[in-house]
């Protein structure tokens, strides 16, 4: 697998220049992170921002609380799927607090959903409660995506001290990480949540997820946001290996709130900001060069998320 460092500054290898260099677009993009009303998109520019991106599906999480600023209910995003069967891929989510929140979860399971996330609540990872929600998708042979952010108002707080447990007690489930701790946790030095969130500079070998990553396969990170983008370009050497060693267990997502495919948030046709979608699929064009991998991590690695018995 021939992987490069050199992925810093302006120097992003755009779609076009792919094409020139041979190298196409990539023909089957599963997008693991979504949400359909980012900036009060609608299902419909939703489904046009994964046109304008070459998203062929999408996990399309919803997040029932709405503590992390976007609500969006599960029974609305499995009409989204009843609209759009082939294109979106329901995941569903409630609140863990709630005594029903099991109970829910199983009826889900027989409507049809794949798997649940966006678990982002203010409640510590190693709340019982938790547990038991991993605990029940392990018995549903189904993945979790869980967001990962310690601080006083963060999400599902302790990942260092209780991830590992789950792991190893729980093996049928897939664990999807994301967010800022998460990411914060591929260098051995992890700078404390109140300093920041967003650690800069040179990774150190020995971080928690290189050696998780490498003991369970059940565990797989999603590299959609800043907090992925930011992690992949903090130091380019590091990540070239550590794409060596985890490639298989990489998902190809975005968390993209533009409407456009350049960054837009409305109907007017002007790009606003970034799309996370272009620009990752840009930085991961850049850093890997086997088309296979780049298959895998666009594609293959969340058929296999989705697949029982992994």
């Amino acid at each position: 697998m021939a992987i490069t460092g050199s992925i810093g500054g302006a120097a992003w290898l755009g779609a076009s220049r792919a094409r020139a260099l041979g190298r196409d677009e990539p023909s089957s993009i599963i997008d693991c992170h979504l949400h359909i009303n980012h900036r009060n998109r609608s299902l419909e520019d939703t489904i046009k921002h994964m046109d304008a991106t070459g998203t062929n599906q999408a996990f399309i999480l919803p997040l029932e609380t709405g503590e992390g600023g976007v609500v969006l209910k599960s029974d609305a995003v499995l009409e989204a799927h009843r609209q759009y069967p082939d294109r979106i891929i329901p995941f569903c989510q409630c609140d863990v607090r709630k005594s029903d929140s099991l109970d829910r979860i199983r009826r889900y399971r027989e409507l049809g959903f794949r798997g649940f996330g966006e678990q982002k609540e203010h409640v510590p990872f190693g709340d019982r409660r938790i547990e038991n929600l991993i605990s029940l998708c392990d018995e549903l042979d189904w993945p979790i995506l869980v967001h990962f952010q310690d601080g006083k108002k963060g999400y599902n707080q302790g990942m260092a001290e209780h991830l590992e447990a789950y792991l190893k007690r729980y093996q049928r489930v897939r664990i999807i990480g994301h967010a800022q701790t998460w990411w914060a946790n591929i260098s051995a030095e992890v700078p404390p949540p109140e300093e920041t969130l967003y650690p800069i500079g040179p990774v150190k070998p020995g971080g928690l997820l290189d050696r998780l990553l490498g003991k369970y396969p059940n565990l797989y990170a999603d590299l959609s946001a800043g907090s992925g983008y930011r992690a992949l370009t903090r130091d380019e050497d590091y990540t070239a290996g550590f794409f060596e060693r985890h490639w298989k267990q990489l998902l190809f997502g975005t968390d993209c709130p533009c409407w456009d495919g350049r960054g837009g948030s409305g109907r007017d046709d002007k790009p606003r900001g970034v799309c996370y979608t272009t620009r990752l699929k840009d930085c991961l064009r850049k850093m890997i060069r086997d088309e296979s991998v780049l298959k895998a991590v666009f594609h293959d690695n969340a058929k296999r998320v989705l697949e029982s018995d992994v």
